[in-house]
């Protein structure tokens, strides 16, 4: 088994959501495996002043680069808006993750 972890930023954004951010996380060997686990999230609006949460979404996805089985690569989506159904006000944030091979 092998662990490398990472983090994709997202810059703030607003008009539409989710994003989707990528980030390549490179092995010592390779691997025929890899699963991308969520370590944890600094996410918030942008500046953080007061808004209410309406939805706050955050996934990883990983694929193994076949012809280079050393990168994986791994996907992150992200958005975060408020009650009003809208993604009009600006957000930003940062996904920590971790990734194990095999």
């Amino acid at each position: 088994m092998q662990i490398q972890t990472g983090t994709i930023s997202f810059n703030r954004h607003r008009g539409d959501g989710p994003q989707r951010h990528s980030a390549e996380v490179i092995f010592p060997t390779g691997v025929t495996q890899a699963t991308a686990i969520l370590a944890g999230f600094d996410v918030a609006f942008s500046p953080r002043d007061d808004h209410h949460l309406g939805k706050l979404e955050v996934r990883l996805e990983s694929s193994i680069d076949p012809l280079a089985p050393r990168r994986v690569n791994v996907d992150a989506i992200f958005g975060l808006r408020d009650w009003s159904g809208e993604w009009d006000d600006n957000y930003e944030g940062e996904i920590f993750f971790t990734v194990v091979g095999e």
